[in-house]
C-alpha cells in the first residue's frame, strides 16, 4: 500500500488479524488494505475461509483479533454508531424483511442514520429516497411487498436502500447468491456505475472470478488463512488466483 493509497483511503486496515468460524479461528498473518472511493474491490475465497467475518469486522460488527480498522482517518471505534451508519453499509441480500413491507418503505430505512426509524421524512429524505429508486430502477414497483419481488429486483432494491443511506463505503455479502447470470452481470454493472458515480468505496464477496476480473478494480483473496490483495490486471501473474485450480 503506497502513502498516496493511504492518504486517500475511504477504509484502511493496518496489521488486521480477524477470527473467523466456529471456533473463531484466526487468520496466519495480519496484513495491509486500503480501499479508495470509486474503486470496486472483490473479495474470493472457499466456502468457510473467513469472508463473511472479514466483512462484519470492516463494518465494525466484531472486533479485530489484531490490528486496527480506520474509516475516513478515524478508527471504527472513534466513530459514534449514528455516524457510522452514515458513512459505511454490510448488505447481507439473504436478510429477513417483514413481509408486507413495501419496497419503498424498505428503502427509506436507509434515512433512518439521519432521523431515526420512527421519525417522520424530511423533503430532504424524500429526495434522497427517489433519487436512490430511481439510479437502481425500482421506483415502478415502489409500493409492492419485497416478499412478492425477484431475486434480481429484491437485490436492486437492497442495494437502493445503501444508496439512500448515502455511505462512502459499501459492503456486499454475495449479492448475486440467487441470481442467473444475466442479472449477476447487471448487477455488477451497477456497482460500477454506482461506485464511480457516487464516488464509493465498495467491497464485493463473490465465487466468480469472471465477475471479478471484469468489473472489479481489485481482488481481495483470503486462501490457508491468509488474505493478499493485488490490482485486477495482476491477479493471475501473481498468482492471486491459483487456488481456484487446485483440488485435493
Amino acid at each position: 500500500m503506497t502513502n498516496v493509497e493511504s492518504q486517500n483511503a475511504l477504509l484502511e486496515c493496518k496489521d488486521l488479524l480477524v477470527g473467523y468460524g466456529k471456533a473463531l479461528e484466526t487468520m496466519k498473518s495480519p496484513f495491509d488494505f486500503s480501499l479508495s472511493s470509486g474503486t470496486v474491490v472483490a473479495l474470493m475465497g472457499e466456502n468457510g475461509c473467513g469472508k463473511s467475518s472479514l466483512l462484519k469486522t470492516f463494518a465494525g460488527l466484531l472486533s479485530p483479533v489484531a490490528g486496527e480498522v480506520s474509516l475516513e482517518g478515524k478508527t471504527l471505534t472513534e466513530w459514534a454508531p449514528r455516524e457510522r451508519a452514515q458513512a459505511i453499509s454490510l448488505v447481507r441480500m439473504s436478510s429477513a424483511v417483514p413481509p408486507r413491507m413495501s419496497v419503498s418503505e424498505f428503502v427509506r430505512l436507509g434515512r433512518s442514520p439521519y432521523s431515526g426509524i420512527f421519525d417522520s421524512r424530511t423533503d430532504e429524505d424524500n429526495r434522497i429516497v427517489k433519487e436512490s429508486m430511481d439510479l437502481l430502477d425500482v421506483a415502478a414497483f415502489a409500493n409492492r411487498p419485497i416478499a412478492e419481488l425477484s431475486d434480481g429486483e429484491r437485490s436492486r432494491v437492497f442495494l437502493a436502500e445503501a444508496v439512500a443511506q448515502q455511505v462512502k463505503v459499501l459492503l456486499l455479502d454475495e449479492p448475486n447468491a440467487f441470481l442467473d447470470i444475466p442479472r449477476s452481470h447487471a448487477l455488477f454493472r451497477l456497482l460500477k456505475k454506482i461506485a464511480m458515480e457516487r464516488q464509493m468505496g465498495i467491497i464485493v464477496s463473490t465465487h466468480s472470478v469472471e465477475y471479478a476480473e471484469r468489473y472489479c478494480d481489485k481482488m481481495m483473496v483470503v486462501n490457508g488463512g491468509t488474505v493478499r490483495v493485488a490490482p485486477t490486471a495482476d491477479a493471475r501473474k501473481t498468482g492471486l488466483l491459483d487456488w481456484t485450480e487446485t483440488f485435493e
